[in-house]
């Protein structure tokens, strides 16, 4: 009997973490289990073309709120070609109504809630041996039973020391993919929208499995590691000693990214966690509202004054790259908080602001709560909020439009110095984001697809309309930007550059008093080949430094040597 689990991914670069854990335990019961990944970016009947092929006798779908859609289309498409294929489903988006998928689907044979390990193995078994009288010992299982369904009894949480490895030796078909790992299982916090606050207490992975494990990836190489423990440091003992193992190993090029909650670190995790190699680790730290009437509401435990002092004293060794995240449409929030909310995180500066949407979440606490709190959402996936009794549904139109323009001019890193002289013109950063977008909805900017160059433009012109800005300095940062991201093979139309390099340019390159300093990642050139690959832009103040006072300045942009935190060009200030 043939078992295929297909995962259908959001990004290629994604992987599918649940299959691979049941194909291992599978493999260590002795049942041999098969899985394919795709992404809903991939065409519906590729898709069902190749599950087709493989001819499986039961076909398992991991399915979560980003690919539910598709997944419906799939299964009834396959009943239709093989009326004879089980289907199975599991995963948080059919895991909280099972019985309601069953009964509005009679396609699906199965539903598996929860954990999927021990009860889909059980579910194949039963399935290859031919015991259907043994369907009823399956725990978490919901399944019909003539003209009936049936549901029965949840199994017990599974214990971190029995989930097994979800990795093969070679690590094939991940080569371009992120590497999803987690050591820790619930969530010691109740936040009403999340679905992990279901689960009571916290489940740890011994740490003898944990460093052995970690110590595959490294030995692989891999470029980025992401755990998706939802509070990775709640218990000090364990992340300490997997951040302990990670700076002894380190091999100078993985890098791993927790989600973390940074008001519960202490000073001598700050401490040690300023000693970690550039690059070594990235934080993603839940914020999402620092109203307090929204945190009583949705029930979060967060001291937003020690997070920014953690989140500051982490920013300020500059080794760590920091994400924080914002939920617009909480309860209790107005457009104006959320206003406040945004300029207390931007204040931090943080890497990335990342900027999300309530999705009320089917067996979340604040899906029972729509009605009390005001909130209408999506009937359908992702369920995001459409409005709420605080926020019209013109006020989130206008937080997404604002959503979209972060991500372009903040997030993206490449605009970092004239978004920062911009913003610092403006009362506070939300109004200078409400005002970009005011320029982008009267141009009707979003409507177009725009090269990136011509994103330095809008920005130039928009940013001339500002009070009290300097025009030259405005070009001069966009310039500067553009110049940390790459050798300029095209400039923006404010640019005005000439053809040609200055003699003094060209006198530079010639020189041998660089050629050490500046020139030895680029041993084995002739001057012409580094002139082709590097870059000297005039500026009238130095913008290593800020105009402090109007010094002219020539910049040399090193392309060869980037910055490990921000991938921009290292750039020096020298003298012509």
């Amino acid at each position: 009997m043939k078992h295929l689990l297909i995962g259908i991914n959001a990004k290629f670069i994604h992987s599918n973490l649940a299959i691979r854990y049941i194909q291992a335990y599978g493999e260590k019961k002795g049942l041999t289990i098969e899985y394919c990944e795709y992404t809903i970016n991939q065409s519906l009947d590729y898709i069902l073309d190749e599950i087709i092929k493989q001819e499986p006798n039961v076909v398992g779908f991991s399915c979560y709120l980003w690919n539910i859609e598709i997944i419906v289309k799939l299964f009834q498409m396959i009943r239709q070609i093989r009326p004879k294929m089980l289907i199975v489903l599991g995963g948080p988006e059919v895991s909280y109504n099972p019985v309601t998928w069953m009964t509005t689907y009679p396609e699906i044979d199965y539903v598996i809630s929860g954990e999927g390990e021990i009860s889909t193995v059980d579910l194949f078994t039963c399935l290859e041996k031919g015991h259907d009288d043994a369907l009823e010992q399956v725990g978490s299982l919901c399944y019909r039973d003539e003209d009936r369904i049936k549901q029965n009894h949840q199994v017990p949480p599974m214990s971190m020391a029995e989930v097994p490895f979800a990795y093969k030796k070679d690590l094939l078909g991940l080569e371009h993919r992120i590497i999803y790992y987690e050591t820790s299982r619930g969530c010691p916090f109740n936040c009403e929208y999340c679905l992990s606050s279901i689960e009571k207490g916290v489940r740890f992975r011994p740490l003898n499995r944990v460093f052995e494990e970690l110590q595959f990836f490294l030995d692989q190489g891999v470029l980025q590691v992401k755990f998706v423990d939802r509070t990775f440091n709640a218990k000090k003992s364990h992340s300490m000693a997997i951040w302990s193992y990670l700076k002894d190993h380190d091999n100078g090029k993985t890098n791993f990214h927790f989600e973390i909650t940074a008001d519960l670190l202490d000073e001598a995790e700050i401490l040690f966690l300023e000693t970690v190699r550039t690059g070594l680790f990235q934080f993603e730290i839940g914020v999402q509202s620092t109203n307090y009437e929204t945190i009583v509401d949705i029930n979060r435990q967060t001291d937003f004054e020690m997070l920014k002092k953690r989140v500051l004293s982490l920013k300020a060794n500059g080794n760590i790259h920091l994400h924080l995240d914002l939920i617009a449409g909480l309860p209790k929030e107005t457009y104006l908080a959320f206003g406040k909310s945004f300029n207390d995180v931007m204040a931090i500066r943080p890497e990335q602001l990342q900027l999300g949407f309530l999705k009320v979440l089917k067996g979340s606490k604040i899906d029972k709560k729509q009605e009390t709190y005001g909130i209408v959402s999506r009937k359908h996936p992702p369920y995001e909020v459409l409005k709420t009794r605080e926020m019209s549904y013109e006020d989130l139109r206008r937080l997404k439009d604002i959503e979209v323009l972060l991500e372009y001019y903040y997030n993206s890193g490449q605009f970092s110095n004239s978004i920062a002289y911009l913003m610092d013109l403006y009362d506070h950063p939300f109004a200078f984001f409400e005002d970009l977008r005011a320029y982008w909805e009267a141009g009707g900017l979003h409507h177009i697809k725009h090269h990136k160059i011509k994103f330095y433009d809008l920005l130039y012109e928009f940013g001339k309309k500002a009070s009290k800005v300097d025009e030259d300095h405005l070009s001069q940062w966009l310039i500067h930007d553009l110049c940390l991201q790459e050798k300029p093979k095209k400039w923006p139309d404010f640019a005005h550059v000439k053809d040609g390099l200055l003699s003094e340019v060209k006198n530079f390159y010639q020189s041998e008093d660089y050629s050490d300093s500046l020139f030895k990642a680029y041993e084995g050139y002739n001057t012409k080949q580094i002139m082709r690959m590097t870059h000297v832009e005039r500026y009238d103040f130095n913008p290593l430094e800020g105009p402090k006072d109007n010094v002219v300045s020539y910049i040399f942009y090193n392309y060869k040597m980037r910055d490990k935190m921000t991938g921009q060009a290292i750039a020096t200030r020298i003298r012509l």
